[in-house]
């Protein structure tokens, strides 16, 4: 691998910080993690994930449930 000029690419790890900010008095937890419901599109929920691209950078996936 040294002879043919191959080696691995080290990305270093994203350190989250979990006290990123506050949540506003304004915005209540309405589910309290209770996420069953009794019919269709009575509670979303959503995510987002950061994927690291090597050509790209950062990219974004958003998802609602």
């Amino acid at each position: 691998m040294k002879r043919l000029g191959i080696r691995s690419i080290v990305v270093r790890k994203y350190k989250y910080n979990i006290n990123q900010g506050s949540v506003p008095d304004d915005k209540e937890n309405i589910l309290k993690r209770d996420f069953t419901t009794t019919t269709i599109n009575e509670k979303w929920v959503t995510d987002i994930t950061y994927i690291h691209v090597i050509n790209e950078g950062w990219t974004y996936l958003a998802q609602v449930v």
